[in-house]
Parts: structure tokens; C-alpha cells; sequence
């Protein structure tokens, strides 16, 4: 029987953005777990530091007693992903990256985010749909229910957004890459600002292993505009890892 595919959506995204790409693996038969990270469905605990580190311990001890999964993130959710990987490699069958390679944002990406997130006040409407469309840079914004849909998560708490924001940014650990063993996929848009093709062949050249696959017409959340494609890419990852 294969693993679970266990999703872990980006900072400041909805984890239904997953839907479209859960519903083509669904269809391959494949049970598809998808999670909201800490604060993005119900209150944090009062004592929780927002790390990818501990988030990356909580779901790794969720999923210990289970058996390996395949593990799926998106951007800060990559991160977390990564780090499960390389922290609690019995976890993990294998992980695919949506969006992100661990490396260092930009410092454009840094300063964008710090301007407009890194006060403790709530972010207000102008704020998200100015980080929704660099999102989307070159392609369709969501509109109507959808664009709803990709607001919703910036009216979380503020602290909520801030922690989890600076989480992104701090990203994971230096020697997360170099210690994962599991067969590994980077799945990136042809348009992505925030992890750009040429920054994720730049890394992909020192980790020859992993598997690339460029995606077009697409931007930095590829799965949600090219859901098929990035199905099909991670299909062929899990035969491969599941021999």
C-alpha cells in the first residue's frame, strides 16, 4: 500500500489551495492528508514559538508511530518539509518542494515582507493583494471566491502572520540539504520572483540527485495554477521512491 502524501501549505496561504493538485493524486489513488499549520486553524498554544524547527519536530511526532509519508510543502511549508526530512528521515518516503529550494530569500524578498508584515499591526487589504499579485507576477490573479480565498489567511492574527512570516524567512537550517536522503523533487513556475528558476538550478547544480521539474506558465505557487503538471511530477517521484 503507498505512503500517505501529507501536504504543508506556504506562509500566508490557505491550505485549500491545495485542493486542485490533492483531487489529481486522490484520483491516482493515493490518500492525501492535508494540513494547516500551526495558528492557521484555531489559536496557538500560549507558550509556542513559531520556528520551522519546532513546527517540523510537531509533525514529524505526529506522523512517527505511522510510517514514512511523502512529504509535500510549499515555500515556508517546503521549509518545514525539508527539515522533517533531514531531522527525521523515518518519516519521510520521499519530498517534493513547491516553490522553494532552502536556500536565503532575496533581500528584495526580505524587505517587501518586512515592510509591509513586520509591524504588530493587522496587515490591511492593500498589503495582501500586493504580495497575492507578486504571487502571480505575469499570470492571472485570482479573483471573486478565490481571490477571497488567498485573502482570508492575512486577516489571521497578527502574530500569527508576523511569527510565521519570520519563520519563512529565516528558513531552514544550513545543513538541511546536504542531510536529506530521500529521493527528492523541486517543482518550480517558469515565473516564480520569489525562488526564480535560475536561483533553484544555481542550488539544483550541487544537489545533482534531486529531481527538477520547470513548470510553464506558472508562478510561485505553480501547483495551484498547473495543478496537473505538478501531479504528474510528483507521481513519478513516488513510483521511483516506492521502487
Amino acid at each position: 500500500m503507498s505512503a500517505p502524501i501529507v501536504l504543508l501549505h506556504g506562509w500566508a496561504c490557505p491550505a485549500s489551495y491545495w485542493n486542485p493538485l490533492a483531487g489529481y493524486l486522490r484520483e491516482a489513488g493515493h490518500e492525501v492528508l492535508n494540513l494547516d499549520l500551526p495558528g492557521y486553524r484555531g489559536p496557538l498554544e500560549p507558550d509556542f514559538e513559531w520556528t520551522v524547527e519546532n513546527v517540523a519536530a510537531d509533525f514529524a511526532l505526529r506522523f512517527a508511530a505511522a510510517g514514512p509519508v511523502h512529504w509535500v510543502g510549499h515555500s515556508l511549508g517546503g521549509s518545514i518539509a525539508a527539515t522533517i526530512a533531514a531531522r527525521f528521515p523515518r518519516t519521510t518516503a520521499s519530498l517534493t518542494l513547491a516553490g522553494m529550494v532552502p536556500v536565503k530569500p532575496s533581500q528584495a524578498t526580505v524587505e517587501r515582507l518586512t515592510r509591509l508584515f513586520g509591524g504588530p499591526e493587522q496587515p490591511g487589504e492593500e498589503a495582501a493583494e500586493e504580495m497575492i499579485a507578486a504571487w502571480f507576477r505575469g499570470g492571472n490573479v485570482p479573483q471573486g471566491a478565490d481571490l477571497e480565498r488567498f485573502l482570508a489567511p492575512f486577516r489571521l492574527p497578527a502574530a500569527v502572520v508576523r511569527s510565521s512570516m519570520l519563520a519563512g524567512l529565516t528558513g531552514a537550517a544550513e545543513d538541511v540539504p546536504d542531510t536529506i536522503t530521500a529521493p527528492t523533487l523541486v517543482v518550480t513556475g517558469v515565473r516564480d520572483a520569489t525562488r526564480p528558476p535560475d536561483t533553484v538550478q544555481d542550488f539544483l547544480a550541487s544537489h545533482p540527485t534531486w529531481r527538477h521539474a520547470l513548470i510553464p506558465d506558472a508562478g510561485h505557487l505553480v501547483h495551484w495554477e498547473q495543478p496537473e503538471a505538478c501531479a504528474a511530477a510528483i507521481l513519478d517521484l513516488l513510483a521511483t521512491a516506492e521502487g
